[in-house]
């Protein structure tokens, strides 16, 4: 049986510290992430959410703010 491979989607915004700290963790560890800005592409999380950044593998959310970093620090085996 094939399945496909589990896919993280960070939402950000703009104007926003925490988005940016997360934005550069992913690039430096070279972690595989969809990143959509709501402001600028208006695309919105799967469900509704109270700030950003917002993480989700496929459409369960993971964590938010700079708990994102903490997530990918302490899952060592991302997908």
């Amino acid at each position: 049986m094939f399945t496909l491979p589990k896919r993280y989607t960070l939402f950000v915004s703009n104007d926003c510290a925490q988005c940016a700290n997360v934005v550069d963790y992913l690039r430096r560890k070279d972690i595989e992430c969809l990143i959509i800005n709501v402001d600028d592409e208006g695309d919105n999380p799967p469900e509704h959410v109270f700030i950003y950044p917002v993480l989700f593998m496929d459409d369960v959310l993971l964590a938010y703010g700079l708990d994102i970093i903490e997530h990918f620090q302490l899952h060592a085996n991302r997908p």
